[in-house]
């Protein structure tokens, strides 16, 4: 592999027209009663119509928060400090609420982690479809009633008719998780943003969930943001992988190159930890000690006291990235390297 030769700062410019969405050096802080700390920090996303990227790293790396900012969504303690989140031609941080409002849940969905949790026990699942499409799409009465059987049928629940009038806790962990993507495509988003669909369910059922999110996205024409820490479910679905640890995006490739030949040594550390069944292991190589909390969040490369590879070069200065391709770059001053 040739070596990758280091560029100024990030990636280069691209036109914004080229990306459905752009998220350019966007930072995040939340406020507590101990201090205000940086959860995100400077992350540059690309996602092109058609494609699904996915968004993967340890819990706490920032993935989730970093949708919730660019869509507008941070609870009260948190705030952006700096960057832009260009969707369609606007930047989505400038825009009005009201306008921004229009666009999520119509242009731009969310699936939110946990369904359980997420779905209004107190309303029936037709109610919670049908919200949407009247607040977005103006229907109503009956109009409003087919498509949000149409949307259940759609998803695979069966027996919409009956199931329009039931509530969450009359639904099994995979259907609730099948009532939220319908309630996301209700409008037929352009960008769909799901949050660690699969977490909680059994393999057939995270199975089911993967296909019919790559089903949708291809009958819908719609882009995907999928966030997981679970790399399986990337290689299966994602055409584009972003990896973020401790608030920073830290490598970016195509899905196979990035399983091919992993450049930093955190998402090496990822890989090596999956159970394989190509060859036989005697135990999986974890990677050694925990993700840092923003508190301790440091300027250098915040993987370094869990690197094997580390050296002096990696403290106290940001790595900058190193730029292989247009779609490929990673954030480290000493790459996983492979002889020719």
């Amino acid at each position: 592999m040739s070596k990758a030769a280091p560029i100024s700062n990030g990636a280069p410019e691209l036109a914004v027209e080229q990306y459905l969405l752009e998220v350019r050096g966007l930072s995040v802080v939340f406020d507590t009663p101990d201090g205000s700390y940086q959860v995100v920090d400077n992350v540059d996303l690309k996602v092109r119509a058609g494609r699904t990227l996915g968004l993967v790293g340890e819990s706490g790396s920032g993935k989730s928060v970093t949708c919730l900012a660019a869509l507008g969504l941070l609870a009260e303690s948190g705030r952006v400090t700096s960057g832009e989140v260009w969707f369609n031609g606007q930047d989505l941080l400038k825009i009005d609420g009201a306008k921004l409002s229009k666009l999520r849940g119509c242009e731009i969905a969310m699936v939110f982690q946990d369904p359980m949790v997420s779905l209004n026990p107190v309303r029936t699942i037709g109610w919670q479809i049908s919200e949407s499409l009247c607040l977005h799409q103006n229907l109503s009465g009956g109009a409003e009633r087919r498509r949000a059987i149409e949307l259940l049928d759609l998803v695979g629940i069966p027996e919409p008719q009956i199931r329009f009038n039931e509530y969450p806790h009359q639904f099994s962990g995979g259907m609730s998780q099948r009532a939220m993507i319908a309630m996301a495509i209700a409008c037929q988003p352009k960008l769909l943003i799901a949050d660690e669909p699969t977490t909680a369910l059994d393999v057939t059922i995270q199975a089911q969930i993967l296909e019919l999110l790559s089903d949708l996205k291809k009958e819908l024409n719609m882009a995907l943001i999928l966030i997981t820490h679970d790399l399986g479910v990337i290689a299966e679905v994602a055409d584009d992988v972003a990896v973020m640890y401790a608030g920073r995006v830290v490598e970016e490739a195509p899905v196979v190159e990035l399983f091919d030949a992993p450049l930093h040594h955190y998402t090496l550390g990822l890989l090596n930890s999956l159970p394989r069944v190509d060859r036989r292991v005697e135990h999986l190589n974890a990677i050694e000690g925990t993700a840092p909390p923003p508190h301790e969040f440091v300027e250098g490369c915040r993987f370094a006291e869990r690197c094997e590879q580390s050296h002096d070069a990696c403290y106290g200065v940001r790595p900058k990235f190193l730029q292989l391709a247009s779609t490929r770059r990673v954030a480290c001053t000493q790459p996983v390297s492979y002889d020719e």
